[in-house]
C-alpha cells in the first residue's frame, strides 16, 4: 500500500509542477529588433558576397520585387529568378567583398503577425570617405516562422539637395 501512496504522491507532485504551455507572443520591441536584424543581415551578406546567406533572407517566389533608383535612372526586376539568380552570377564574377561601411537610421516599421513594412535611411561610406545616401523600403513576409524579404526599394539622392525627406519624418 505504501508503494502505491508513494507513486501517487510522485505523480501528484509532478503534475503540480508541470506548467501549461503558453504560446510565445513577441513584443513589439522584439519583432522590430528581429526585423532590423534581417534588414542589416541581408546587407552584410551582400557585402560579403555570400550568396547562400544572402538568399536565406529572401522569399524565393515570383512575387519578389526589387527597385533601385540612382543618378536619374532606375532598374526594376520582378520574381526571384530574375533577382536572386542574377545576383548569384554577379557574386561569382565579382567575389571581392565590399569594403564600404553602412549605417541604417531613422527606421519606420509597421507590422502585424505575418507582414512588415520597413522604411529607413541608409548611408554608405567608402574607404576613401565618399558618402552616398538612400531612402530604402522593404516589405517582409513571415514564412515558417522567419521574416523573408519580398520587396526592396532604394532611392539614392544627393546629400546636398534640400528637402529630400521623402517620408516626411523628422
Amino acid at each position: 500500500m505504501s508503494k502505491y501512496c508513494f507513486v501517487i504522491s510522485i505523480i501528484f507532485l509532478y503534475a503540480c509542477q508541470t506548467e501549461t504551455a503558453t504560446p510565445v507572443v513577441d513584443t513589439k520591441i522584439d519583432v522590430e529588433a528581429n526585423i532590423k536584424t534581417v534588414v542589416e543581415g541581408e546587407t552584410h551578406a551582400y557585402m560579403e558576397k555570400d550568396y547562400q546567406k544572402w538568399a536565406s533572407y529572401w522569399d524565393h517566389s515570383k512575387d519578389v520585387l526589387r527597385l533601385d533608383v540612382a543618378d536619374g535612372a532606375f532598374a526594376q526586376q520582378s520574381g526571384w529568378d530574375k533577382n536572386g539568380g542574377k545576383l548569384e552570377s554577379f557574386f561569382i564574377e565579382h567575389p571581392e567583398p565590399i569594403t564600404s561601411t553602412f549605417e541604417n537610421s531613422n527606421y519606420l516599421i509597421f507590422h502585424d503577425a505575418n507582414l512588415a513594412w520597413v522604411a529607413f535611411d541608409q548611408t554608405w561610406t567608402t574607404e576613401e570617405g565618399e558618402v552616398s545616401v538612400a531612402k530604402a523600403t522593404i516589405t517582409l513576409l513571415k514564412k515558417e516562422g522567419d521574416w523573408k524579404m519580398i520587396s526592396y526599394t532604394a532611392i539614392q539622392y544627393d546629400t546636398e539637395e534640400d528637402g529630400v525627406d521623402t517620408l516626411g519624418r523628422e
